[in-house]
């Protein structure tokens, strides 16, 4: 699967890079979490840090270690200052990043994650954490 493959069909989550590190001794297990969340934006606005509230709140109900990257696309409505004190939550808000399509490239790139998934949170539909959640289970049972 590739990442344009990705855009088509949310929630998806796929195999990350630390999944072949899980094996291996210190430092390098300790160094990744089980999901990396990607949310490439632009300009979404108050509901980029609701959305990555209810999905964090999601992840820590159900125990699973986790990291968020927030990956600005051009954004200039200030939405990346919004996420400032979010724990386990990175913010990427850099010039070079035009449009989602690289955001989404680049928090792949920074990936952590046995598993990656990403989060639409600009669409006009709700983030359902609990359904990315599910499908998270479901990708690591079929492991």
């Amino acid at each position: 699967m590739t990442h344009q493959d990705l855009l088509a069909v949310p929630p998806v989550v796929v195999a990350g890079p630390a999944r072949d590190l899980a094996p291996m001794p210190w430092p390098y297990a300790v160094a990744a979490v089980e999901l990396t969340v990607v949310v490439p934006f632009q300009n979404p606005g108050r509901r980029l840090r609701e959305a990555v509230e209810r999905l964090t709140e999601a992840l820590h109900f159900q125990q699973i270690s986790f990291e968020v990257i927030a990956v600005a696309a051009s954004s200039g409505d200030g939405s990346a200052h919004t996420l400032a004190g979010l724990p386990h939550t990175r913010v990427v808000a850099t010039s070079h990043i035009q449009d989602k399509g690289a955001a989404m490239h680049f928090g792949f790139a920074m990936a952590r994650g046995a598993w990656i998934c990403f989060a639409d949170v600009d669409a006009d539909t709700e983030v359902d954490a609990y359904e990315l959640v599910e499908y998270f289970h479901m990708a690591r049972e079929k492991a």
